[in-house]
Order: C-alpha cells, then structure tokens, then sequence
C-alpha cells in the first residue's frame, strides 16, 4: 500500500487577506515544513465531487484551512468526503498575533501576511505529525 499523505486543503477565499493567509499556509506546509509527507489538493474538484480526488481524500488524513465563518473548505469536506482530521482557521492566527496586522494588499501579499501565514504553517505542520503519527500507531 502506498504510504498515507496528509492532504491540505484551504478556502478559495478569493480578493480577501484571510484566504491569501490559508493559501499562503498551505504553500509553506506542503513545499517546506512538511515536504513529501502532505500534497494540496483543489477545492472547487471537491465541490464538483470529482471521484478520483474524493476517493484519494476518503483514504488520507485532510486538514481544512478556512478563512471566515462559513468554513467553505471545512463544509465541503464533510459534505464530499465525510470527515476532516483537522480544522484551523485563519482568523484565529490574526487574533493570537495582534502586533501583525494583515495589509490588505493581496498580490502581493504584504510582510505581516507573511510572518503570520508562517506562524499558522507552523501549527499546521505540527499537526500533520502528529496525523503521521498516529497513523503509524495504528498500524
């Protein structure tokens, strides 16, 4: 069997800061922090309830990345697939870290962004080891 990846999966949050710092997160987690061990898949395919990506989803640890209460990423996921192994919100980083204001500018995205979509990342990539890890356990 080939080994279990943890799929991430942020909000399209299109035109809006709180989506770049979803998307920004997932970039760093899946070509950095947590390179070979977690891949990016497309939202709107999941909406669409593509088979091959729902099947692939269905046999893989998810984390949903969402940028506003309507937790579009989250509620796609569990209508489509019927889980998610994880959940983090965008927001959440923004009120943790308050001396980072997110600019409003989104191409490109400003510092502040960054750093705190770096934080976020860092979180997230904690909570895919511990996805491997329990994956393993079960074993």
């Amino acid at each position: 069997m080939a080994e279990k990846k943890v799929y991430i999966i942020p909000c399209s949050g299109i035109g809006k800061v709180f989506g770049s710092i979803g998307r920004e997160t997932t970039y760093i987690v899946v070509n950095e922090l947590a390179r070979g061990k977690t891949e990016l898949e497309c939202l709107p395919l999941i909406v669409k309830g593509k088979k091959e990506v729902i099947e692939k989803l269905k046999e893989n640890n998810v984390i949903a990345i969402d940028g506003c209460p309507l937790k579009c990423s989250y509620n796609n996921l569990m209508e489509q697939v019927g889980k998610v192994d994880a959940q983090f919100m965008t927001t959440n980083i923004v009120k943790d870290n308050r001396d980072l204001k997110p600019e409003p500018s989104i191409i490109p995205i400003g510092e502040n962004t960054k750093a705190l979509s770096r934080k976020l990342a860092e979180q997230v990539s904690k909570k895919v080891e511990e996805l491997i890890e329990d994956d393993k356990i079960g074993e």
